[in-house]
């Protein structure tokens, strides 16, 4: 009898013990929304669709209200000593990667076992440099990085809450505020992510007087989308393509992203500069069947015309032209 019932004891914390693990583990109800919200924050961003829209003689918009060209990188690091959930952001205007306005380290976490949404804690970086993607420095300074390298302001945390197949991630009203006397401010943060954008509006106010001091004029956000890399090469031909000759230019493995990306390259044979360009387009003035469309180009630097033009289904995996003189290939890296 007493091993009888040694037995079940043994049995009773054996299945007890999984069910205990179970609810601490699973007990969260933000761990689904957290995981796919971090999937879908990672990666690459760019705005060049919204710049084309405002670009339009027709744009219904004032011209203090049109957008810088914004590309933002979303890099995931292992960072534990932060949090579990953390990337390095870097953003970049105007297609040049040297034009860095912001960098920070964010990190996302679950508000809590009783309380729906999710956190982006944001960090500034003491000695930003360092961090950058085209510095030396950058791999090791990810990979040995502490909250002691970061500084952050309270109030700042941008909370996220699932909208459908969307997060709409906002500051808590005036608690993000910073400054002194008359020029002390508080910050206006919006951020909308799905699976293929990312959507973000930066403004401060006065908090004095609730006036604006800085941003964007209007909340209309930044409207990027997750872009995709392709690899392209690019050839000239003095005569032709099946006509070698030792004149000839090719380029191989030029890396070009489908939301507006280029790459620049010389035609040696007539000494001028010319581009390609990839676009990926929803366009927004015809039927949803008809409007969307994928193309290269191909443009002298300077002019306003394209002198080649090639077009592809939506997403297309490969694209490319052949004139003759000059010909270029491009392929999904995915």
């Amino acid at each position: 009898m007493k091993t009888k019932n040694i037995f079940w004891v043994l049995m009773l914390v054996f299945f007890m013990a999984p069910m205990s693990f179970a609810a601490s583990a699973f007990g969260d109800p933000n761990v689904r929304d957290l995981q796919v919200l971090a999937k879908w924050f990672e990666g690459e961003f760019d705005n060049d669709d919204q710049l084309w829209v405002e670009a339009r003689s027709d744009w219904w918009g004032k011209a203090d209200e049109k957008h810088d060209q914004m590309h933002a990188i979303h890099k995931r690091i292992q960072a534990e000593n932060i949090g579990n959930y953390v990337f390095y952001v870097e953003e970049y205007m105007n297609n040049d990667p040297k034009n860095i306005v912001r960098q920070r380290i964010v990190s996302f976490e679950s508000l809590g076992e009783k309380k729906l949404g999710i956190a982006m804690k944001l960090y500034f970086l003491k000695d930003a440099k360092k961090f950058l993607l085209a510095s030396e420095t950058h791999e090791s300074t990810l990979k040995n990085v502490t909250k002691e390298d970061l500084f952050g302001l309270d109030g700042c945390d941008v909370i996220f809450q699932r909208n459908g197949d969307q997060y709409h991630g906002s500051m808590v009203d005036k608690a993000c505020q910073f400054g002194k006397g008359d020029k002390k401010r508080y910050s206006v943060h919006d951020i909308v992510i799905s699976e293929k954008n990312y959507w973000r509006v930066d403004r401060t106010f006065l908090v004095s007087d609730n006036s604006f001091y800085k941003g964007h004029p209007n909340s209309e956000p930044h409207k990027m989308k997750k872009v995709k890399y392709y690899t392209c090469d690019v050839s000239f031909f003095e005569t032709a393509y099946y006509a070698p000759s030792d004149k000839d230019k090719k380029y191989k493995g030029l890396r070009v992203h489908n939301q507006g990306g280029t790459a620049e390259v010389l035609n040696p044979i007539n000494g001028k500069k010319y581009f390609i360009q990839l676009r990926d387009k929803e366009y927004p003035f015809y039927n949803l069947e008809d409007s969307d469309f994928f193309f290269l180009r191909l443009k002298e630097v300077g002019q306003k015309a394209s002198v080649a033009l090639a077009f592809a289904e939506p997403k297309g995996k490969k694209i490319g032209f052949q004139m003759g003189w000059a010909s270029a290939v491009c392929e999904c890296e995915d």
